[in-house]
């Protein structure tokens, strides 16, 4: 404990004036002789020693009175580990507001945020002296205000504007990077954080500034919340007349029941289905969408639910790519071993003409123009020129997707092309003769080109195999096909946006009966729709994150435009170099679409980070702790703001209590003094 006005002590000796009385009262008593002393007699002698007691603890009393009101003057306090000088030093005053997304939550209609920057006057009021103000937000990093205030000088945060944010932020780094531009040699260090605090601080940070004292403000978990977490098809084959498969899941966080809750489905803002249900307190349910999006091209789909008091995750948009035709390039060593491939081809195009068939015979691929292909199909190449390597991985980059063939010229091809194409090495060629061969088995079923394969039979419908090259497969290449000997049939090579099927062995009588099954032409088609959706594009991004858009060459050079959910258009500078848009404006939550030259492209659907969720919260009482003896507080809801930081700076006031005290002690006094008095008068 320590005192504000120690010179008032002096006056602790006044608590010595009742005694002195008390005794000087003795010391002067005279003795009276009586001619009768028969009523003194009558006194017992356990009442004089009562009288005595009730005397010495009068004095007692009257003694604490004087002590209390003495410490009540002198203004005591009670010290705590503060490192806060007298005012007339310099201070610096850091406020961080966090206006990420988890502080829309909203009570009685206040936001979190709203409130937090409610706080910022209280704050304000208590600083000393002159203070060196840095005010910032986190998303996105910005400077409010930063300027030397005075006592007493109101500061008007009305004019910053401080917008609710879609995005995430990270609150500790920010926090770091911050401290070290304002670190100094300034005596008083203050830093506030408002904010809901999803994760507590690294242990760098909390290491590296034992030299201010933090302030951490508290908000009400939110306790009414019911959101969309992931919305996803099942089924990855998707055609205009093809039953399409969404699946949802919904999560209560709340800590009741939540009854009745509507869960409604659009796609092109239709209407599409609704479903009705409950939720148990801290439960997700899974739900299944059905519906046929009875067109092609881009369709822009959304699940909603009712809000509450929190609502951005009330609504998830999505996009999906029908498409209506699809490019395919042949490009055979060989004319003549085309012929299958052609003709399934030509089956899975129709009367309708789905595919576009291009078939080139290229015994040595010298230069490729791959601009307007989808799928291209390579037919054992003997030979791929430098020039050629770079076409494929550039049509790789933008999405595209390989049917690699290979056969008799696999074993020659350069080692460049394997490393850059990222393809199977080859190991040697394996041939068991006519009279004898291996059988093939399906190793991944739950690959999307094998799921939903209507085949009565399926073992029936797998080849078998005399002669294929044996492969040795890395870690990104799986298995879809395998031979009874473990050897791959048909591998899958993913790489981002892009994909490569790779087959071991040719469609060939002589190395395989692969076109004798029914099997061939089902998986074809399934690996060419897949292979021609335009996933990379229509792909979610997080809010504030980059969005990456592949543009055909020819486009690269004509006038682009973003459309924002809200309806703000944005003109977007294309990447030359890469022949891409690197869209950074995608600060809102909801659906983007892209034009060029005024005509739709693409669109696009930026997500709410997990971190953002309001179910997330670091314990504030742990992080508090893990300061251990730094200087970390608590700014509580339900107490004196402005107190509780004069209280960390200077310690607790106790001039209330000894205040308290000293009625106490005189009312007890007052109440024992009476009986006294009368006694003492009669």
């Amino acid at each position: 404990m320590s005192f504000l006005f120690p010179a008032v002590l002096w006056g602790l000796l006044a608590s010595f004036i009742p005694l002195i009385i008390h005794l000087f009262n003795q010391n002067t008593t005279k003795t009276i002789e009586f001619s009768s002393i028969q009523h003194i007699k009558a006194l017992k002698n356990e009442s004089i020693r009562k009288l005595k007691i009730a005397q010495w603890i009068l004095v007692l009393l009257r003694t604490l009175i004087i002590i209390c009101l003495i410490l009540m003057c002198s203004g005591p306090i009670l010290l705590n580990n503060s490192k806060w000088v007298p005012s007339t030093k310099e201070s610096v005053a850091v406020i961080i507001i966090d206006n990420s997304a988890s502080l829309g939550v909203a009570k009685n209609g206040i936001s979190y945020l709203d409130k937090n920057i409610s706080l910022l006057p209280k704050i304000f009021s208590v600083f000393e002296g002159v203070t060196n103000l840095n005010i910032y937000q986190t998303n996105p990093p910005k400077m409010l205000f930063s300027d030397f205030i005075e006592e007493g000088i109101s500061v008007n945060s009305e004019n910053w504007k401080i917008q609710q944010s879609m995005g995430r932020d990270n609150l500790w780094f920010f926090a770091d990077s911050i401290l070290q531009l304002v670190n100094n040699n300034t005596p008083n260090k203050e830093l506030y954080i408002l904010s809901d605090f999803p994760v507590s601080p690294p242990l760098n940070f909390i290491n590296s500034y034992d030299e201010w004292q933090l302030y951490f403000n508290e908000n009400e978990k939110s306790l009414n919340n019911i959101s969309i977490n992931t919305v996803s098809t099942v089924n990855q084959m998707k055609l205009p007349n093809h039953l399409l498969k969404l699946n949802t899941r919904i999560e209560n966080s709340s800590i009741e029941e939540k009854r009745n809750i509507p869960i409604e489905l659009y796609l092109n803002e239709d209407r599409i289905g609704q479903i009705v249900s409950s939720f148990m307190p801290n439960r997700y349910k899974d739900f299944l969408f059905q519906a046929y999006p009875g067109k092609s091209g881009i369709i822009k789909g959304k699940i909603e639910i009712i809000k509450d008091d929190f609502i951005f995750d009330n609504v998830k948009t999505f996009e999906m790519y029908i498409p209506e035709r699809i490019s395919c390039k042949v490009i055979a060593s060989d004319i003549n071993k085309s012929a299958f491939i052609k003709t399934a081809l030509e089956s899975i195009s129709g009367k309708d003409r789905f595919l576009d068939i291009e078939l080139r015979e290229m015994p040595s691929i010298d230069m490729l123009y791959l601009d307007q292909t989808d799928v291209l199909f390579l037919l054992d190449p003997a030979n791929i020129s430098v020039k050629a390597i770079q076409a494929l991985k550039v049509f790789l980059q933008k999405g595209g997707s390989i049917f690699w063939i290979s056969g008799q010229n696999y074993r020659n091809i350069d080692g460049d092309v394997l490393v850059n194409l990222n393809l199977p090495i080859f190991q040697k060629l394996i041939s068991t003769g006519l009279d004898s061969y291996f059988t093939t088995e399906i190793v991944n079923r739950e690959n999307p080109i094998l799921q939903e394969l209507n085949l009565r039979d399926p073992e029936s419908s797998l080849p078998k195999v005399y002669k294929y090259n044996q492969v040795k497969i890395k870690k990104n290449q799986n298995q879809i096909i395998a031979l009874n000997n473990n050897d791959p049939l048909l591998i899958e090579i993913q790489s981002n946006s892009s994909q490569i099927l790779f087959l071991t062995s040719p469609i060939d009588l002589d190395w395989n009966n692969i076109g004798l099954k029914g099997i061939i032409v089902p998986l074809l088609h399934r690996a060419i729709i897949l292979s021609a959706d335009d996933e990379y594009n229509i792909a979610s991004v997080e809010v504030g994150s980059i969005k990456k858009i592949k543009v055909p060459s020819e486009l690269i050079n004509q006038k682009w435009k973003l459309i924002t959910p809200s309806k703000n258009e944005v003109l977007v500078i294309p990447n030359y170099e890469k022949e891409r848009l690197d869209i950074n404006v995608t600060n809102e939550l909801g659906s983007y679409d892209v034009y060029v030259n005024n005509d739709f492209f693409t669109a696009f659907s930026t997500n709410l980070s997990k971190f953002e969720s309001p179910k997330i919260r670091a314990n504030l009482n742990e992080m508090v702790n893990s300061f251990q003896s730094k200087n970390a507080s608590i700014l509580l809801e339900n107490q004196d703001i402005v107190e509780s930081i004069k209280s960390q700076r200077h310690g607790k006031s106790l001039w209330r209590i000894f205040l308290i005290i000293s009625i106490s002690l005189f009312l007890i006094e007052s109440i024992i003094s009476r009986p006294t008095q009368k006694e003492l008068s009669n």
